[in-house]
């Protein structure tokens, strides 16, 4: 039996969308854009001080757009930007939007140069009643040349990924 996989994710930039598009390409799973009316400036610094004072105040985003059916789904991905070294505050707020009591959670994200050790941890202490595997943290402008490792973290991590995909490679 196939397990039902929503691919989850707030990008800002447009790399985050990219890699997401890919593991649904890669898995048929169901994309879901987490969205907010709390704005982002376009340029970096800006938004990188903004960012870095949500996380300061632990400040949860307002979210504009939610799951329908989250219990229909074994399996969540969970895809962002890192910006302080963690996922951005609007990924807390979904993530304590529904209970996540018993699934699959598998982080991913997109960086210049930080890793995703402390998304993966944060996930952890924010949902202890789920199953945490390994993510993927791919440069921000390295996933249209990683489908390769992309297709070999999700079979690692136990998702199922199309034939036809295997096909492309």
């Amino acid at each position: 039996m196939s397990t039902k996989i929503l691919i989850a994710y707030f990008s800002h930039w447009g790399h985050t969308r990219q890699f997401t598009e890919l593991i649904a390409d890669l898995t048929g799973g169901d994309l879901f854009e987490i969205t907010t009316d709390h704005h982002y400036p376009v340029a970096h610094d800006p938004c990188s001080a903004q960012a870095h004072q949500e996380q300061l105040a632990d400040f949860r985003p307002h979210l504009t757009s939610q799951v329908a059916k989250m219990d229909q789904y074994e399996t969540v991905l969970i895809g962002h930007l890192i910006w302080w070294y963690r996922a951005p505050m609007v990924i807390r707020s979904f993530e304590e939007s529904y209970d996540l009591t018993g699934k699959t959670l598998i982080p991913f994200c997109t960086s210049g140069d930080v890793g995703i050790e402390q998304t993966e941890a944060d996930l952890r202490q924010m949902v202890p009643a789920a199953t945490v595997l390994p993510g993927l943290r791919l440069g921000s402008l390295a996933v249209a040349t990683s489908r390769q490792r992309v297709i070999d973290w999700l079979k690692a991590d136990g998702v199922p990924v199309k034939e036809e995909a295997h096909d492309k490679d």
